[in-house]
């Protein structure tokens, strides 16, 4: 019995552990912020995360092709933000931490669509204060 619950417990904690790195924000360089401003050509709410993809036109005409992570839809739903957000094919803003490998990933902290709708992540999104703080705001003009 001693090794059966010894087993469970291990077991537990390597879960656990896996689980928590699932969410690690170790990929992002969190002390530096971007912005990016180009057409949304994917916004998607599956799990794991809501994602978003967006294409920006530099200005020497080359594009970057962005993909963006955000929280989970439920956790979007439960904070009572709206799904509707953005269109695909719509100019979008969207500040957020960028991936540390160089490539054109980030996890978002706020986004501000061609209407005017802006959506505050950034308390969401920051390590260690996730489940305590209250809800993002979504302003309008």
């Amino acid at each position: 019995m001693k090794k059966l619950f010894s087993l469970v417990v291990a077991l537990f904690a390597l879960v656990s552990f896996s689980s928590q790195a699932h969410h690690s924000f170790a990929i992002y360089d969190i002390d530096n912020k971007i912005s990016r401003t180009g057409i949304l050509t994917k916004l998607a709410f599956s799990n794991p995360h809501i994602e978003l993809e967006l294409e920006v036109t530099n200005e020497d005409g080359s594009t970057e092709h962005w993909t963006i992570e955000s929280m989970n839809p439920r956790r979007w739903d439960d904070r009572g933000l709206p799904r509707d957000i953005a269109e695909v094919g719509e100019t979008v803003s969207i500040v957020g931490w960028p991936a540390r490998n160089g490539k054109d990933d980030m996890t978002i902290s706020a986004m501000t669509t061609e209407r005017g709708t802006t959506v505050i992540l950034d308390k969401v999104n920051q390590p260690g204060v996730r489940d305590i703080v209250p809800p993002p705001t979504v302003k309008r003009k």
